[in-house]
């Protein structure tokens, strides 16, 4: 819904009023909702524990995330291709277990079981839409 929110708004040159929404937009991907962690486990496939956001890690790839992903052919649905943060570091993760959630399950790791953060998000994303649907109305009757 931000999505076709923000392209209503450039469409009616509300600038200021575009860079709000994407904002909002950028920070609920990049930390708030639930995704993959996708850090490259000991058993180089990507990790599946759940986390917040696209910059989480789970518990046991806490500072992995550095630089860019890398794009690998994934082994779920249709073979499709996912992006997966590679390591170097297998000599001295070897002896450290990462044990994977199974298959088909929800495993959220215990860093993205903060409460609160649904609440924020939706919050913010009401009062942008409020902002930006005003300004479109404002906009509408000015002419």
């Amino acid at each position: 819904m931000l999505t076709v929110l923000a392209a209503v708004l450039v469409s009616q040159g509300l600038w200021w009023q575009t860079a709000l929404v994407t904002g909002v937009l950028a920070f609920y991907l990049l930390v708030v909702r639930l995704t993959r962690c996708r850090v490259e486990t000991t058993a180089h496939c990507p990790c599946l524990w759940r986390v917040r956001g696209l910059l989480g890690t789970c518990d046991y790839h806490v500072g992995y995330k550095r630089g860019l992903p890398k794009l690998v052919r994934g082994d779920g649905f249709l073979g499709l291709w996912m992006f997966m943060w590679p390591r170097d570091d297998f000599v001295r993760a070897g002896s450290r277990a990462e044990p994977q959630p199974k298959r088909g399950g929800s495993a959220t790791s215990e860093r993205a079981k903060r409460p609160g953060y649904d609440w924020a998000m939706f919050a913010l994303a009401t009062v942008s839409a409020l902002v930006a649907i005003a300004a479109l109305i404002r906009d509408l009757i000015a002419g």
